[in-house]
Order: C-alpha cells, then sequence, then structure tokens
C-alpha cells in the first residue's frame, strides 16, 4: 500500500498536481485567474489547449482500462480537466469565448501509444506560448505543460510492450 501512496504522489506531482505547481493568482471571487494582459497567442494556446486536453482526457480513459497504466491515467484524467477549468476562466476574463467541444475521436488500437503522441503535441502548443505568448500565468503554465508532459511521456513509454 505504502508503495502505491508513494507511486500516486509521483504520478500527482508528474502530472502538475503536485507542489511543483506554480499556485495561480486567484481573484476575489474565488476564481484562478491569469490578469488582464494578454495577446492574441495566449488566447490561442487556452483555446487549443482546452480542445486539445478533452481528447487526451478521452484517450487517458482508455489506457485507464489497462490495470498498470491505470494510476497514470486517472491522474492525467484529473489534472487536464483542472486545466480545462482553469484556461476557460482566463478565456472568461479575457472576455473571449470558450472554444467548442472537441468532437469526439474514435479510439485507437493501442491507446498508450497514442497519448504519448498526444502528449508529445501538447509540448508543441506549449512551445509556441512560450515563445510568443505575454501573459505570466499562461507563460508559467506553458512550462508546467512541457515539463510534466514530458515526465508522464517518458512514464507512459515504460508502459509498452
Amino acid at each position: 500500500m505504502r508503495r502505491v501512496s508513494m507511486l500516486l504522489a509521483a504520478v500527482l506531482l508528474l502530472g502538475g498536481c503536485g507542489p511543483a505547481a506554480p499556485a495561480p493568482a486567484v481573484s476575489a471571487a474565488g476564481v484562478s485567474g491569469a490578469g488582464s494582459r494578454h495577446a492574441a497567442a495566449d488566447v490561442a494556446f487556452a483555446r487549443a489547449l482546452i480542445r486539445h486536453h478533452q481528447r487526451g482526457i478521452a484517450l487517458a480513459s482508455a489506457v485507464a482500462k489497462q490495470a498498470a497504466a491505470r494510476t497514470l491515467a486517472e491522474a492525467i484524467i484529473a489534472t487536464q480537466q483542472d486545466e480545462v477549468v482553469r484556461m476557460t476562466g482566463w478565456l472568461r476574463e479575457w472576455s473571449v469565448p470558450a472554444p467548442a467541444p472537441a468532437s469526439p475521436a474514435t479510439l485507437p488500437a493501442d491507446p498508450i501509444r497514442a497519448l504519448i503522441a498526444h502528449q508529445q503535441e501538447a509540448i508543441t502548443i506549449a512551445q509556441r506560448e512560450q515563445a510568443n505568448g505575454t501573459n505570466p500565468a499562461a507563460l508559467a503554465f506553458a512550462k508546467q505543460i512541457v515539463e510534466s508532459r514530458a515526465e508522464e511521456i517518458a512514464q507512459l513509454r515504460t508502459y509498452l510492450g
């Protein structure tokens, strides 16, 4: 049981849920905020990542059906759900509509490999934000995405046969 608890703590840390994650700003209403300063790149980042996460949650749900990868997949789901809420709040602050929900995709035969590729796409989206964004919260979040998704990819690779 101790090993499972330690593994879960490590997974949550890698997924951006642990203490290494930067603390978001909190408005008077108690909602995580990014502030008003933003550029088109910040909006594009949040909108792209929301849709990306919606598809990622579906992929991670498929991975969670494999016992060996279940803990990591469930941590990915929880993390990405929280991140969608955070970014939707940013868009609301910036008076920008949230993107339409992502179309459900056909689940691949090898969901672990598909989730690895998907997490690599998240890194690319985050790197684009790092190169072009201006919002401090979005830039910090992009850095967290690059780091945490690289760790998740490494862990997912251990489950490949």
